[in-house]
C-alpha cells in the first residue's frame, strides 16, 4: 500500500533512507518539466524527420511532349540489349524503337540508329539487340558498334540473367563493368540504363536485378558519370506482356515513353553531347539521308509518364542519412520511455 508520499510500506520498511529521499524528490519535484521536455524533444525530432523525408522525395519530373524545334546536334543512338531491344513479339518487329525515333524527330532531333543488326519494318532499323543474351554476352556484341561512336546508348539488358538464374547477385557488378567498357570506348557518350520490365516467369529475380541497377546508377551519378536511369519496372504492367516476358504493342509504346522521359532528363541536365566524327560519319546527317531514314515526324502523343527522381549520389546519401535519422529517433523514443517509467 502506498502512502501520501508515494512510497509503499515495503519501501519504507526496507529502503535506505537516502534512496527514499531521492525517490521522493524525483517523483514529486521534477516530473512535469521532465515530461514536457521529452515530449517537445520527441515532437521536434519527428517533424524534422518528416520534413527531411519530404525534401528527399520532392524531385519527381513530369515529362511533356515537346513541339518540333531545332536541336544543336544529331543523336547517334545505339539500342543495346536482348530480345526486347530487338522488338521480339511485336507485330512490326520494331518494338519501342520506331515509337521513340519518331518522338525524337518530332521534337527536332536528327537521329541515326546504329548497330550491327537490322530488323523491323522501320527504315532506320539498326540496333544491337540479341535474343536470349545475358549481360556478359551483350557486353561482347556491343564492341561491334562502338567504332561508330554513338553519343547515346540505351541499355535494356539483364532479363535473361534472371530467366536463366545466372549469377543474379552479381548482375549489377557485371553491368558496372559494361558501363566502364562503353565509357572507355566512347568518351563523352551518354548512357541510359533501364530497370527491367515486370516478368511473369522470374519476377523476384528480375526485380532484384532492377534494384541493383538503381544502386549502380546512384553510385555512378555521384561520380558525375553521364548516366540516367529509365524506370521501366513500374510503368509497364505485367498485364502488358505477351508471354510473361515480352511487351504487347501498348507495352512497347509505354517503353518508348519511358526512354523519351529519360532522354529529356539527360538533355535538361546538359549530359547530351555532339557525336564524335568517324571515318564514315562526320557527326552530321544530310537532308536526303534524314528523309530516307524517317518513317514520320508527326506527333505520336505517347502515353503520359511521370518520371520518378533520379537515384543521384545526393539522393542516395539522403536515403542513407534517413536511415541513420530513424535510428536516432528510435533511440530518443527509448530514452524518453525510460524517463517516463522512472517518473511513473
Amino acid at each position: 500500500m502506498s502512502t501520501s508520499d508515494g512510497l509503499s510500506d515495503i519501501d519504507k520498511k526496507h529502503g535506505d533512507p537516502r534512496v527514499l529521499a531521492n525517490l521522493r524528490t524525483m517523483r514529486h519535484s521534477t516530473p512535469h518539466w521532465a515530461l514536457w521536455a521529452c515530449l517537445i524533444w520527441l515532437s521536434l525530432s519527428v517533424v524534422s524527420a518528416i520534413s527531411f523525408d519530404l525534401d528527399a522525395k520532392d524531385v519527381s519530373t513530369e515529362v511533356s511532349i515537346e513541339a518540333r524545334g531545332t536541336k544543336p546536334f544529331m543523336l547517334r543512338i545505339m539500342p543495346l540489349g536482348a530480345s526486347i531491344t530487338q522488338g521480339y513479339k511485336s507485330a512490326d518487329g520494331n518494338g519501342y524503337r520506331k515509337w521513340l525515333r519518331q518522338q525524337l524527330r518530332y521534337a527536332g532531333w536528327e537521329v541515326d540508329m546504329v548497330g550491327s543488326r537490322k530488323t523491323g519494318s522501320m527504315r532506320d532499323n539498326n540496333h544491337e539487340g540479341h535474343v536470349g543474351f545475358r549481360i556478359d554476352q551483350v557486353a561482347k556484341v556491343a564492341k561491334k558498334t562502338l567504332p561508330q561512336k554513338p553519343n547515346l546508348i540505351l541499355i535494356n539488358a539483364g532479363t535473361n540473367d534472371g530467366l536463366q538464374d545466372y549469377k543474379v547477385d552479381t548482375a549489377g557488378e557485371r553491368m558496372d563493368s559494361l558501363l566502364t567498357e562503353l565509357y572507355d570506348a566512347v568518351p563523352g557518350t551518354t548512357i541510359i540504363l533501364s530497370t527491367l520490365i515486370p516478368n511473369g516467369k522470374k519476377p523476384v529475380l528480375v526485380s532484384e536485378i532492377s534494384q541493383q541497377y538503381r544502386d549502380l546508377v546512384a553510385k555512378r551519378r555521384a561520380q558525375n558519370d553521364s548516366l540516367v536511369l529509365a524506370e521501366m519496372s513500374t510503368f509497364i504492367k505485367s498485364t502488358q506482356l505477351v508471354d510473361g516476358i515480352h511487351p504487347t504493342a501498348d507495352g512497347y509504346e509505354e517503353m518508348a515513353a519511358v526512354w523519351w522521359a529519360a532522354i529529356q532528363e539527360a538533355e535538361n541536365e546538359g549530359l547530351l553531347k555532339s557525336p564524335t566524327s568517324t571515318s564514315t560519319n562526320n557527326g552530321t546527317i544530310s537532308k536526303s539521308r534524314e528523309k530516307a531514314l524517317d518513317d514520320s515526324t508527326a506527333d505520336l502523343d505517347l502515353p503520359a509518364y511521370t518520371a520518378p527522381a533520379q537515384p543521384t549520389g545526393s539522393s542516395y546519401g539522403i536515403r542513407q542519412a534517413g536511415q541513420v535519422d530513424c535510428l536516432f529517433l528510435t533511440m530518443q523514443v527509448v530514452l524518453c520511455s525510460s524517463v517516463f517509467a522512472l517518473l511513473a
